[in-house]
């Protein structure tokens, strides 16, 4: 029988533990892992895979239960977030001592900055130098302020914040290269978006009302608080389950994943014109995983389509839902709708491409999937349902059930649930989002 929800592995952490050190906001909610966990069946040992892992809800519940767990995301910042929040073989005292050491450093260095508004030097020498990773989405930090300001929204972050978040960065990047200074990085990015930053997420990420100071030492110090008193509440859990995350692309998964798969419980993004690059952009680049708009085309060029922005020239997988009648029938709908109204922005005459693009990808995903999963082992696909290109509304979940249908792929389609509807931004309509589970013949 499976472990519940709140069983004696689990019962006294809080729900939020572990998933509060970075969150995703378009992030499905731990719950919904947590019931289709139980659904499932899954038990201690056995191996569930997000092969869309966001900043690791799926792997965070599934290590809470014991369960191992592989995770896949080609955007390197929630990739990292997700392989710092399942390594739990910290060392606490030396995590307290190095905290402590870092934040006596830090101190006096910030509590000497210029009146809000000024530019200071700042004094550790690492601010641009390019340091040895560890893999392939290890932080470097190797951006400078201007580049940082160059990338991100217009007015995200105003210049005394930024120039203290600079000097607690470099503070962390002295730090030996190991799980704690990743701990105390992730704990900085938080803190960057959650009161450091200008911005706000309403989904769609937005400058808010220009903050020209922040308390770059407090907010940091609450951060790795936090992340003490959650290492100190999973002891008990020891031995750990293991967990691994990799920075890829969820098309060839096959690549690197070869275990079998007892479980998927994974959220795609959805075909919609949210650029999911722009919401991690200030962590991005704060954490040295671009640099500049050429590091950012290549990123994107590993994404699932699924925005105009993210489409390119020579993308072709297409060609595996060209024929599949209803998704032809949408992409259609929309180009029609677009020569209606005279739209011709470059970006409009790619919303159909998407439709097309999209649902390739995620056949091909789907394929790759059916490699490494057990027989009867069971997918819940998160998804939600768009009216984003001219209100042509795009049925998500059903839609990827016809993909299964029509390319005879080896999976029994075991139920599509709504779990909630969401307020849409544009038409002020309500739309579905939900679970596509799929079983494995």
């Amino acid at each position: 029988m499976a472990t519940p929800r709140n069983g004696n592995t689990a019962n006294h952490l809080e729900d939020a533990a572990i998933h509060n050190w970075y969150r995703f906001v378009l992030a499905f909610p731990d719950h919904l892992v947590a019931n289709y966990l139980d659904k499932f069946g899954i038990e201690r040992g056995a191996t569930v895979l997000d092969p869309f892992v966001g900043t690791g809800t799926t792997l965070v519940e599934c290590k809470k239960r014991g369960v191992h767990s592989v995770g896949i995301d080609a955007n390197p910042v929630t990739a990292f977030a997700s392989r710092v929040k399942t390594q739990w073989d910290i060392d606490l005292d030396s995590f307290c001592r190095r905290r402590d050491e870092l934040l006596k450093r830090i101190r006096p260095a910030l509590l000497e900055m210029l009146p809000a508004g000024q530019m200071v030097q700042l004094s550790f020498e690492d601010l641009t130098r390019l340091r040895e990773t560890r893999s392939g989405y290890e932080s470097t930090a190797r951006t400078t302020s201007d580049e940082i300001v160059a990338l991100i929204p217009k007015g995200a972050i105003s210049p005394l914040p930024l120039s203290k978040m600079m000097i607690a960065r470099s503070a962390i990047l002295d730090q030996p290269t190991d799980d704690i200074r990743d701990l105390f990085l992730l704990a900085l990015a938080a803190a960057a978006v959650g009161g450091i930053s200008n911005l706000g997420f309403g989904p769609e990420v937005y400058v808010s009302k220009q903050r020209e100071d922040a308390d770059v030492y407090q907010l940091l110090s609450d951060r790795l608080s936090h992340v003490e008193t959650d290492l100190r509440a999973i002891e008990s859990l020891k031995p750990f389950a293991r967990s691994q995350v990799f920075c890829d692309d969820a098309r060839k998964l096959t690549e690197f994943v070869n275990t079998g798969i007892d479980a998927v419980v994974t959220s795609p993004p959805y075909p919609n014109e949210k650029d999911y690059t722009r919401i991690t952009r200030l962590e991005m680049v704060l954490l040295g995983f671009i640099r500049d708009k050429k590091d950012l085309r290549q990123l994107k060029n590993r994404l699932l389509r699924s925005n105009t922005r993210n489409i390119f020239v020579k993308d072709d997988d297409a060609r595996y839902v060209s024929d599949i009648s209803d998704i032809r029938a949408i992409a259609d709908e929309i180009e029609r709708r677009r020569t209606e109204k005279g739209a011709d922005s470059g970006f409009e005459r790619l919303y159909h491409r998407v439709v097309l693009e999209y649902f390739g990808g995620m056949y091909r995903v789907l394929r790759e999937l059916e490699q490494v999963m057990r027989r009867g082992a069971q997918a819940a696909i998160v998804v939600g349902d768009q009216m984003s290109f001219f209100q042509v509304p795009i049925r998500t979940a059903e839609l990827l059930a016809v993909v299964v249908k029509a390319k005879g792929m080896p999976y029994d389609i075991i139920d599509i649930e709504e779990f909630r509807t969401r307020r849409a931004t544009a038409t002020r309509k309500n739309i579905s989002e939900t679970v596509l589970v799929l079983k494995k013949k």
